[in-house]
């Protein structure tokens, strides 16, 4: 197994699968794991649909500099630095 190195002070995605609802994940925007299954208790409290399912699956991503992208009230977003930053003003840095 490889052993690459992480930056502790970034953000990650956890991705986590319901029984039954494994075609629409939820991904959970998280320092660590711990704070990640937190977040991931707290929207199942808040979203009773989610209440009986047991998760069956986890994965962990980490965000690619000018390539990961998400949208927010109708604007999307890429990763920039250690951060989220729209895409328009991303396009306007010029960096290749």
């Amino acid at each position: 197994m490889l052993n690459y190195p992480v930056e502790k002070n970034i953000i990650r995605f956890y991705k986590y699968k319901f029984l039954g609802k494994e075609d629409d994940p939820i991904v959970i925007e998280a320092m660590n794991r711990k704070e990640a299954r937190l977040l991931l208790r707290d929207f199942i409290l808040h979203n009773p649909e989610f209440h009986n399912l047991p998760v069956i699956d986890e994965s962990l991503s980490l965000p690619v500099f000018g390539e990961t992208k998400k949208m927010i009230n109708d604007i999307e977003y890429v990763w920039f630095a250690q951060g989220w930053i729209p895409l328009w003003e991303f396009e306007k840095l010029n960096i290749d």
